[in-house]
Parts: structure tokens; sequence; C-alpha cells
């Protein structure tokens, strides 16, 4: 299911063939995934040695999966650095953060350089709560920036909300300055065009098939086999189908939506200049304006998928169409009626601590992987495009070096475990939002299913 994000990017294209692989090939590096990661992960290695032949397959179009289906914030890692410097030490964790400051400066300076219209937002994106029981968590955690030396967030009470957003239902909040907001279609589809003017192929509709675990690997298509030195697995929420990969990540949908052009009514209502601004539930709501003056809305906890059958989950929304108007109406009420021009669903992969994974496969090492951005990919997937670069040369630098380069570990269980389990965590993590709002607390039951509860890119 595209999303309007992605149709709007799609129509100030130029007509561009896709181009299937239809004969075997040899590269020096084939990169199966044309989103984000494996885009950027392509430009980085081609700045880095653009004598490199390198490949990308995507089994549908560029950016048809996640890059196009998220709401469009690039957040900075900063909120990561206690876990990242428990999982090393100081200085590594400072660089990842820095590092993803300089990654949304990349976007800024590849948009710019190449006429891509990401449509980067001079607002910021604030970290709100819209009850007493989810209100305060981040004292503590503005506290430890502090001790980082990071001042880019600033508390805000529910007046100073109201004013910036027009929304009364944030009680209070922080507001992340060194954020912005993007058009993520434009983005992913001017990464490929990008990535084409710098030589490398892309194959789109082109499925993997089989990998092979040889020396050198090998890819097999439905039309042809790659051989190449190095592969790099950037499948986002499809890297389930990886056995090795399965345990240490799940996936689980959000739901999106999308208005038609209202600037007139976003400036009445004082929205239309806004920062955008999440929640602080468990299953995260967020709201922003867009360049064009439009709403989007995204509401995680959707379609749960059995194993890796991520394509064999509803093509439509988890929640109807009326239940997700009926969200965007608790922050702006004067919305609920308008008309919305697109209703999707995409995965989200999630690791155990909110972190993504970067590595090589066990017993493979010239095969690398990088996922599990647990609902905040934009910045990570170009942070870890300097990661698998690296790997994919063989350094021992700073970027392998990372915390973020770590052994894949059994955090999930198989199925049908995995998908029983996943569905008492996620009834339980539904009552403690829904009594959260009431002033309730959860029973022992509810308390015992929420201790496996994935963590997000940010705490709550």
């Amino acid at each position: 299911m595209k999303s309007p994000w992605l149709k709007q990017a799609l129509l100030s294209e130029n007509k561009d063939t896709v181009t299937p692989l239809n004969s075997d090939l040899k590269v020096d590096v084939v990169i199966v995934g044309g989103g984000y990661t494996g885009l950027w992960t392509a430009i980085e290695l081609k700045n880095r040695d653009p004598e490199l032949d390198i490949a990308i397959i995507e089994k549908d179009i560029c950016g048809a999966g996640a890059s196009s289906a998220n709401a469009g914030f690039a957040l900075p890692m900063w909120l990561q650095l206690p876990l990242l410097e428990k999982m090393s030490n100081t200085s590594r964790a400072i660089h990842i953060g820095r590092a993803s400051i300089d990654a949304i400066n990349d976007i800024k300076k590849i948009s710019y350089e190449n006429g891509i219209d990401t449509q980067i937002s001079q607002a910021n994106t604030i970290w709100g709560a819209t009850c007493e029981k989810q209100s305060g968590h981040w004292d503590k955690m503005l506290s430890l920036m502090e001790a980082f030396q990071v001042h880019s967030y600033q508390l805000l009470d529910q007046q100073k909300i109201q004013e910036m957003t027009g929304s009364d239902a944030l009680i209070a909040g922080v507001i992340d300055t060194a954020s912005v907001m993007i058009h993520p279609g434009n983005l992913v589809r001017g990464l490929r065009r990008v990535a084409l003017n710098k030589g490398v192929r892309i194959y789109e509709k082109t499925p993997m098939t089989k990998l092979g675990r040889t020396t050198p690997p090998k890819v097999e298509t439905p039309a042809g086999i790659i051989t190449s030195r190095k592969v790099v697995l950037a499948m986002y929420g499809w890297s389930l189908t990886i056995p090795e990969l399965r345990r240490s990540s799940m996936v689980m949908f959000t739901d999106a939506a999308m208005t038609v052009p209202i600037p007139k009514k976003l400036s009445e209502i004082g929205f239309d200049k806004a920062p955008g601004f999440t929640d602080s539930r468990t299953f995260i709501e967020a709201i922003r304006p867009t360049a064009d003056g439009r709403v989007m809305l995204t509401k995680s906890g959707g379609w749960l998928p059995f194993g890796d059958r991520l394509d064999a989950c509803p093509k439509n929304t988890y929640r109807s169409e009326d239940q997700l108007r009926n969200i965007l109406a608790a922050y702006h009420p004067s919305l609920k009626d308008v008309e919305i021009e697109g209703t999707w669903c995409g995965p989200i992969d999630r690791t155990i601590d909110g972190l993504p994974t970067f590595g090589r496969l066990p017993k493979c090492p010239n095969i690398v992987f990088g996922y599990g951005y647990s609902g905040a990919g934009i910045v990570p997937s170009r942070v870890g495009s300097h990661i698998l670069a690296s790997l994919v040369q063989d350094l021992e630098d700073e970027w392998t070096s990372c915390p973020l380069v770590r052994p894949l570990n059994r955090d999930f269980p198989n199925e049908p475990f995995r998908w029983i389990g996943g569905h008492m965590v996620k009834r339980a993590i539904e009552r403690k939002d829904s009594f959260d709002h009431q002033g309730r607390t959860v029973g022992p039951i509810t308390k015992f299913w929420l201790q496996f509860t994935p963590k997000s890119y940010k705490p709550s």
C-alpha cells in the first residue's frame, strides 16, 4: 500500500523505467533493500571508493517499504546516550549522539546539493503527555542529558504547548530543538536518484529468493544470481526472513492517516507552522502538519505478523478511519470531519532495548546487516550507513567499534509463542494506556505481561 508521501514523490519524478534484474551478475557489493539504509549505504560506499561496483535489489520500488510510510520525524539519538554509555563508554556513546546530529545535517546537505524537495521544516518535535500518569518521566532523562552537556531539550508546560500547537490535549512535555520534520517520500526517492548518479546499479521488482552463505556469498533472485564480495542486508522489518536475525527483533505495524490540504483550517487553529508532537503512550500517537497544509497522524500498536510473514498482514489499517479520526479530534476537535486522503499501515521492527543492531552474520562474515530502528529510522539509518560501509570495508574504526555493533541475542521466542505472547503483551499495553488516562493502576496479570514490552526510541 503506497502512502500519500510516496505517491506525491512519484508524481514529481520523471518517469524512470523500473529495471528488474534479468541475468546473473557479479559485483563488489550487493545491497538487499532499497530504502533509507540501503541507499545511504550505497552512497556512503561510493563516497569512500567511487570505483566500487555496487548493486541494490529491491522487491518493489525504492521507498515502497517503511522509508515512505513513516511520519517524517528526524530525531537525534541523544535520548539513547545513557544506554549507549552503559553498553560501551562515554566517548563512544557521545560519538553516536554527535553522528546523529551530523546525519540531520547530511539530509539538509544532500537535499540542497541535489535539488531534493525534502521540505525540511523550521519547526521541531514535542514529546508530551496527555495525562498525569504519563507525565514527568522525562525529568530524569533531562538531568542525564545535562550531565552529557546536551542542552537541546526544553521543558514546556500546558500553556506553552497550546500556544505552539493550538491544542490543549498535552498537559506537559519537552521540545527537541535539534529535531526537524521532513517529507520522507521525497527523501528516499531523492537518495535513489543520487545513488544512480554515482553509478550504483538499482534493480527494482527484484526480490531475494535465497541467500547463499558461501564464499563469496550469493544472492538469488527470480531471474539471476548475484555473486559479490560482500552482501548488505538492509531489509528493515523484513530482516525477520533471515533465520539468524529473527530472534533479535519483532515487528508490529503502525497505522497512519493523512488529510487533504487544509491550509486555511490549520492557520485558524494555529497548527500550520506548529511543531509536530508525540505523546507518551506506549502505543504512541504522533501528529504533525506538512509543508502543503495537511495533517498526518500515526498510531502504533497495529497488526502483529506471524513469524516473518509481514506481507501476509492486511493492507488496510488495524483501526478504522473513524477510529483514526477520533484520535485526531482528541487533539484538535475541529479536524474530526476533515477529508482523509489516505490511510495506510507500515511495519516497525523493534529490538528489546530500542536500539538498532549492526554486525556480521554469524558463520558468514561477508554478509553484514543493520535493522531494529524501533520507530525512528530516518536518522539512525544514516548513522548506520557509516557502520555498514566500514563493516563492508573490513575496517577497525570508530564505526565498527561503536556500541551499535553487537552480538545477536535471542530476545524473542520462536513461533507460535512469539505471536501468542505478542498478543498478550499488546493487550496489556492497550489496557495500561487506557488505565493511565482513567487514573487507575493495572493489576498483577497485566503487569506481568508488560515486563516483556520492547523499548521505544524514547523512555516512557
